[in-house]
C-alpha cells in the first residue's frame, strides 16, 4: 500500500514539474488578459465539467473574496447547473447568453475529453464576442477546436482526469495570486 501511496505522490509531482516547464507562457498570457479585462471593468465568467465545476466555483470565490490580499471583489460569476428545466446541456450557454457581454471573459475548466455543456457555453461566449481561457488536459481536442486567435489554451500535460483537476486547483490559485500582484502591487 505504501508503494501505491508513493506512486500517487510521484505521479502528481511529475505532472507539476512538466506543467512548470510547459505552461509559463500561457499562464502569463492568461494573467495579462484577465488583468487588462478586469481593469477595463469586464466580468469573468467561469464554468467546468464534472469535478472541474468545483474548480470553477473555487476560482470565482478567489476572485470575489481575495486570495492573499484584503481587497475589493472582482466581478466574477460561476455558471452552474442550477436548473430543473429540461435541456441541461444548454444551461451554461443560456446563462452566458443572458449575462455575458462583448469583452467579458469565460474561463473554462475541462477535465474530460468531451463536455457538451462547456462546449455550448464556449460557443455562446464566442457568439457574444467574449474571450475564452480554456484550462484543459492533453486530450481535449473538441475544446481546442473552438478556440480562436485571441483565446488562450492552458493545456495541462496529462490525460488523467484526477491529475487535471489537481492542476486546475493549483492553477486557479496561482492565477488569482498573479492577478492580485499585478493589479495591487504592479508585479
Amino acid at each position: 500500500m505504501q508503494d501505491t501511496i508513493k506512486a500517487y505522490f510521484n505521479e502528481s509531482i511529475q505532472i507539476q514539474v512538466a506543467a512548470s516547464d510547459t505552461l509559463t507562457v500561457s499562464i502569463q498570457q492568461a494573467t495579462d488578459l484577465m488583468v487588462s479585462s478586469l481593469l477595463e471593468g469586464r466580468r469573468v465568467f467561469s464554468c467546468g465539467d464534472g469535478n472541474s465545476s468545483f474548480i470553477a466555483q473555487h476560482f470565482t470565490d478567489l476572485l470575489l473574496h481575495g486570495s492573499q490580499l484584503e481587497r475589493p471583489p472582482f466581478p466574477a460569476i460561476t455558471l452552474g447547473v442550477n436548473s430543473t428545466h429540461p435541456g441541461q446541456e444548454t444551461c451554461l450557454a443560456r446563462q452566458l447568453s443572458a449575462l455575458g457581454s462583448a469583452g467579458d471573459l469565460l474561463i473554462a475548466f475541462v477535465s474530460q475529453q468531451q463536455s457538451e455543456r462547456v462546449h455550448q457555453a464556449m460557443e455562446a461566449a464566442l457568439s457574444r464576442e467574449m474571450t475564452i481561457i480554456a484550462v484543459i488536459g492533453d486530450d481535449a481536442q473538441e475544446i481546442t477546436s473552438l478556440l480562436g486567435p485571441a483565446d488562450i489554451e492552458v493545456r495541462i500535460p496529462t490525460t488523467s482526469s484526477l491529475r487535471i483537476v489537481e492542476q486546475q486547483l493549483f492553477l486557479s490559485q496561482l492565477l488569482c495570486d498573479l492577478i492580485e500582484q499585478r493589479i495591487f502591487h504592479g508585479g
